[in-house]
């Protein structure tokens, strides 16, 4: 019984947003977005695309798949208005002096663990060693900083560090004996430990807020479009929040953007690990963005002392909560 209401009620939903769209198409304004991974952790804009939220909110968004950081270079172009994309690489563009702002974040923890091979009993053991993680700048590359610093260890001086790829690529490199350890994220990590390759340390539990996955756009584009990026974030934060409460209705959406099946067991454990991570009211991180400057400090000493509100524009979360939007949205 309680599944018929689920699948009924999932199917008013989206009659209510097919009708909302249908009568108000000639009014939606047209956005060009992005998102920059497919992955996991990047379903926000999924949703809102494909259950028709951007749509709620007034907005025809034309989303796309651009690789890595080429989000902010093709916005910055023209060719993309709105992107879903990396805080730290978002961060370190506006150190060279692109014209790009963080608006919110999504994901705000480097939800990564450290898998090593059998010989590592214990975390001391990698003094000497060599852990392998993503492209130097990317988020588990930061997770891997992280790590070692926690542990007082300098990168590449008592462990080394070693850019590897995605999680997939680190666990490949792990098999062949190339590494010791490797940062990963889920469900990678599921399939790490089925090969034998034992957690020794989970990068969320130093609840660390990191821009992982942010809202971004152009100075220009921000000034010229205030109500357009209001509806962005509107839209953004209600996918979030029927992420983490309405499986039934997003998985199916993260099934088709990851092309796997809709009962791959990797759904629901990613939903679980990622759910409770989301950031539903889209705050970003100052503390994160200062981590990020730190590290690009070390080769650019003029950053040092940077103010990390420089990256933010806070002024369109500021009057969402105002105005109560998040409240409503919670049902609080």
């Amino acid at each position: 019984m309680k599944r018929r209401t689920y699948c009924l009620s999932g199917i008013i939903f989206l009659a209510v947003f097919v009708l909302l769209s249908t009568g108000n198409a000639a009014s939606l304004k047209k956005v060009r977005g992005a998102f920059s991974a497919l992955a996991y952790a990047n379903p926000p804009f999924w949703i809102a695309r494909e259950l028709r939220i951007f749509d709620k909110y007034g907005l025809d968004v034309e989303l796309v798949y651009v690789s890595g950081s080429r989000p902010i270079q093709a916005m910055l172009g023209g060719s993309i208005d709105v992107s879903q994309v990396g805080g730290a690489a978002t961060v370190a563009a506006a150190a060279q002096g692109a014209d790009v702002l963080i608006l919110g974040t999504v994901f705000t923890r480097l939800v990564f663990a450290v898998h090593a091979s059998p010989q590592i009993k214990q975390i001391s053991d990698l003094k000497g060693k060599t852990v392998a993680a993503g492209s130097i700048g990317g988020n588990s590359y930061f997770a891997g900083l992280l790590f070692l610093a926690k542990f007082g260890w300098t990168p590449n001086r008592d462990v080394g560090l070693m850019a590897a790829g995605g999680s997939p690529e680190v666990l490949a490199a792990l098999a062949q004996g190339k590494f010791q350890a490797g940062v990963m994220a889920p469900p990678t990590t599921h399939a790490a430990t089925r090969l034998g390759f034992r957690e020794i340390f989970d990068l969320a539990s130093l609840d660390f807020p990191f821009p992982v996955i942010s809202v971004v756009s152009t100075r220009k584009f921000i000034q010229a479009n205030p109500d357009i990026i209001l509806n962005v974030l509107r839209a953004t934060a209600e996918a979030i929040h029927l992420y983490k409460t309405r499986p039934d209705l997003t998985l199916p959406v993260v099934a088709k953007y990851m092309r796997v099946p809709k009962d791959d067991a990797a759904l629901v454990q990613s939903q679980v690990t990622y759910g409770k991570h989301m950031n539903e009211t889209l705050a970003p991180s100052l503390d994160g963005i200062k981590f990020v400057l730190d590290f690009l400090a070390e080769q650019r000493p003029a950053l040092k002392g940077r103010n990390p509100a420089e990256f933010v524009d806070m002024k369109f979360l500021k009057k969402l909560e105002e105005e109560g939007f998040f409240k409503k949205l919670s049902g609080h």
